[in-house]
């Protein structure tokens, strides 16, 4: 198998793939079977913040083994021809991997909440001033919050153009 070749310049490309992102795929493994599930995330320096509830199997599964995946990806376009068939679609896509953990730390529990309201509901982008929100720290024990501290990102843009397939990859690790 050849060596992926990594273009330079990679973490801006991926982060902001990650920040449009708004559904990503945690990947846990509890030594015998892949469990993979959709959450909604805030990507901040280096980490992805996730709420849940106190218990469940992810919270299981991550108390076993904390080593995890994270992916997400947004598509750029139509099915486009390859071979004289249909199968070919434009997608940027990142891979965290890193470890799972329950963050302890009220402050930044309390951030990782502000970014994800950010992220999703535009009052809370907006200064107060200018009649924005500001999440409610007395809610930080209200749900779990769970941060995968990243150790890589990878990622990969193709694109069809003018009937040649192309991609761009990219590596940064942590």
């Amino acid at each position: 198998m050849k060596k992926p070749e990594f273009s330079p310049g990679g973490l801006f490309e991926m982060e902001q793939i990650l920040k449009r992102a708004e559904v990503g795929r945690l990947a846990l493994n509890d030594g015998s079977t892949p469990y993979i599930i959709p959450v909604n995330f805030a990507y901040k320096e280096g980490r992805i913040g996730f709420h849940c509830d106190w218990t469940g199997k992810k919270l299981d599964l991550i108390a076993k083994n904390p080593r995890c995946c994270f992916e997400v990806d947004e598509y750029a376009g139509e099915v486009g021809y390859h071979y004289d068939a249909l199968c070919h679609l434009d997608y940027d896509s990142v891979i965290a991997t890193g470890i799972c953990r329950i963050e302890k730390n009220d402050e930044a529990i309390w951030q990782f909440f502000q970014a994800l309201h950010a992220k999703y509901k535009e009052i809370y982008r907006k200064p107060e001033e200018e009649g924005g929100k500001v999440f409610n720290r007395n809610r930080v024990k209200e749900a779990c919050c769970v941060v995968i501290d990243i150790e890589e990102l990878t990622g990969r843009r193709e694109r069809t153009v003018a009937g040649k397939r192309g991609k761009i990859m990219w590596q940064q690790r942590f």
